[in-house]
Order: structure tokens, then C-alpha cells, then sequence
């Protein structure tokens, strides 16, 4: 089955919601910067790449690549 579009922005959307909340739990980061810090990530661009494929990966699995990209 092939994602449509809608589906496949509706991933990422989630996907990004739930890193912000790690980010901020993690760092102590405001919801804005938390925000800031996975829209400016490298990771952001192949996430939203749906050539890759990261973003059928579990958003742990997104976050664990973005603190590697943060350190």
C-alpha cells in the first residue's frame, strides 16, 4: 500500500510533535525552542524527505539521530 501525501505529512506532523516533547523533557527546552531546534535539524530535511523513509521510523528512533546531531 502506498502512503498518500496527506498520509505521509500526517506521519511527520506526529513525528515532530513527539520530539518536541522529548527535546523538552530531556533539555528543559520551551515548546518555541524545542520547536525551533527540530525545524533548523538536518534530521528535520531527511525526515521530511519521504525518499528516505525516516519517517516511517519510530520517533524514538528520529530523536536518538537528532541528540547525536545536538552533541
Amino acid at each position: 500500500m502506498r502512503l498518500t501525501k496527506k498520509q505521509q505529512q500526517f506521519i511527520i506532523n506526529s513525528d515532530v510533535e513527539e520530539i518536541v516533547l522529548l527535546l523538552q523533557k530531556e533539555y528543559h527546552l520551551s515548546l518555541i525552542d524545542a520547536f525551533e531546534k527540530v525545524y533548523t535539524s538536518q534530521i528535520y530535511e531527511k525526515l521530511t524527505n519521504t525518499k528516505t523513509g525516516l519517517y516511517l521510523q519510530s520517533p524514538a528512533y528520529i530523536y536518538d539521530y537528532l541528540k547525536e546531531e545536538i552533541a
